[in-house]
């Protein structure tokens, strides 16, 4: 199961599930299915913003960010780990999850293209650019490149952070507040619809899953 142990067997009916959730995903917003509940859902977000969500959502969404790689959050913890002599192998296993995450949710915009919400996010006061997680000039909304690549991220550290405690919170538990927020921020600032977000983060969990399992991640702890 997802959770506690983070991890699941490639040959398991959780991972079918994921897959075959992740495909009826993507084909009802190819199919445009969608769309009707995707814009109610993202109008009634947008359309309750406060300044104070508005910053806080900035802050939130940009921790995901990873163009330019040199100022990515999640590639720079990744980098440290790989520096330490003892989290060298976790490290470079967290770096390759997040690129090839990256990698899949890119070619999937090209297989599954569908337009971005026709917002515009400003926040007075803030020059802020909200980061689009494509490359070249294309701008495909599905699946979210910052939910799938924040979900991978959060699935790797939550499962060798699996046994560490804050009180009586267990650190993956918080963990996976992580890519749920930045779902949220990814909505809230008008770069998706909810089920790109959605579609994202079963993207993620695969990837990270698959990864994590391919390099034995499991057995290194």
């Amino acid at each position: 199961m997802l959770g506690r142990t983070a991890l699941v067997p490639l040959r398991s009916i959780t991972f079918l599930s994921l897959l075959i959730a992740f495909a009826v995903v993507s084909i009802l917003v190819a199919s445009g299915a969608t769309n009707d509940l995707d814009s109610r859902i993202f109008n009634a977000i947008t359309g309750s913003r406060t300044y104070s969500v508005d910053l806080m959502m900035v802050g939130i969404t940009t921790t995901a960010d990873i163009f330019p790689i040199y100022f990515s959050p999640l590639l720079i913890i990744a980098f440290i780990l790989i520096v330490r002599k003892r989290s060298r192998r976790v490290g470079a296993v967290l770096m390759l999850v997040i690129l090839v995450t990256a990698l899949a949710s890119l070619q999937l915009k090209n297989i599954v293209y569908r337009d971005r919400p026709d917002y515009e996010f400003r926040v007075e006061g803030l020059d802020y650019k909200v980061e689009l997680d494509t490359i070249g000039t294309h701008s495909s909304s599905y699946p979210s490149g910052h939910a799938s690549w924040s979900t991978a991220f959060s699935l790797v550290v939550s499962y060798m952070l699996r046994e560490r405690r804050i009180g009586r919170m267990s650190i993956w538990m918080l963990l996976w507040l992580y890519p749920i927020l930045i779902s949220f921020s990814r909505v809230y600032v008008g770069a998706h619809y909810p089920m790109d977000v959605v579609g994202g983060m079963l993207l993620g969990l695969i990837v990270g899953n698959f990864m994590a399992r391919i390099f034995k991640l499991h057995t290194s702890s």
